[in-house]
């Protein structure tokens, strides 16, 4: 293997990543997915039955499925805002992404409650004394009991010191999923304001609008009682309680271990993202006249709409 992955075949693995590229194939868990180049040097993400196509192979990969569901492309998504934030976006050119650690719910990025702690730290404990107890090469082991033992809670700490650590280089981008605008929503993320705005685009869109970027993760948040359960230690960015489900959030993640500040720009193709705007039910006429004079002034054509909740009913 040569381990030569350039951004094509990077962004291939990463769009193909349940299914052989060449036969469609849908890969299971455990399955070997193989990467790398054809004799014309285009890149290939095949499976077992295909890898003779390969030229060049640069890795092989034992299939795990993704942390994360990837909505369906046409899956319409919202996000709600005040107005200057608005602005802010169109002037920045680029979605704001906060960094995990200044939301609000303080169990962002977190394993499980903490009266279940000792539970999940001796699964983790047995787990990493298996793992230092049968090496992978099946070198002989040395090590007393006592040293097993310390290596074993040294790994314990790493893992809940990454954790906590994951939480300022983990950067996130909120939206919500649904056919139709949300009353909660204008309450909840935008304190029912008169300037306040909501935006609509789609998967697809909002994928392609930040550039098809291998590293930023899109998906669904996946809802669980954590008196019962425990969040993976990949997924734990992806998981919330259970009393949020009325979010129905998608949200776009990416990791950055340099950056100190609380939140980071991304830059994003506005013109492809903004499908259509929709205006807060609480606001005065002349508000959709100044947002379209904005989106206007910033060479945009955007639709904007007036909310469905003023549409008057009948009896």
């Amino acid at each position: 293997m040569t381990h030569r992955i350039t951004p094509e075949l990077r962004l291939l693995m990463f769009e193909h990543h349940d299914y052989c590229s060449s036969c469609g194939y849908k890969f299971k868990e455990g399955d070997t997915s193989h990467s790398g180049y054809s004799k014309n040097d285009e890149p290939l993400y095949v499976c077992d039955d295909c890898d003779h196509l390969l030229e060049e192979t640069a890795v092989r990969n034992v299939f795990m499925p993704r942390f994360y569901e990837i909505p369906p492309d046409k899956c319409k998504l919202w996000r709600y805002m005040d107005f200057t934030k608005f602005v802010s976006m169109l002037s920045m050119k680029g979605l704001y992404f906060a960094r995990a650690d200044c939301f609000q719910d303080i169990y962002e990025g977190a394993k499980g409650t903490l009266k279940n702690k000792s539970k999940w730290d001796q699964f983790y404990l047995s787990f990493f004394k298996e793992l230092i107890m049968n090496p992978p090469d099946g070198s002989e082991v040395t090590y007393t009991d006592e040293e097993i033992e310390s290596q074993a809670e040294k790994l314990l700490h790493d893992l809940e010191k990454g954790g906590i650590n994951g939480k300022k280089r983990t950067f996130i981008n909120c939206w919500h999923e649904n056919e139709n605008e949300s009353e909660a929503m204008w309450r909840l993320y935008s304190s029912y304001l008169e300037n306040a705005i909501a935006i609509r685009t789609t998967y697809k869109s909002l994928y392609e609008s930040l550039g098809r970027n291998p590293s930023i993760k899109i998906g669904r948040v996946k809802y669980i009682d954590y008196q019962k359960n425990f969040a993976g230690v990949n997924d734990s960015f992806w998981c919330k309680r259970n009393s949020f489900e009325h979010e129905k959030e998608v949200r776009a993640i990416i990791l950055d271990m340099h950056h100190l500040e609380k939140g980071k720009v991304i830059p994003c193709d506005l013109s492809q993202l903004l499908e259509e705007v929709f205006i807060s039910p609480n606001a005065p006429n002349w508000f959709g006249e100044l947002v379209n004079d904005v989106i206007d002034k910033y060479g945009l054509s955007i639709k904007v709409s007036p909310s469905e909740l003023i549409q008057e009913p009948f009896f």
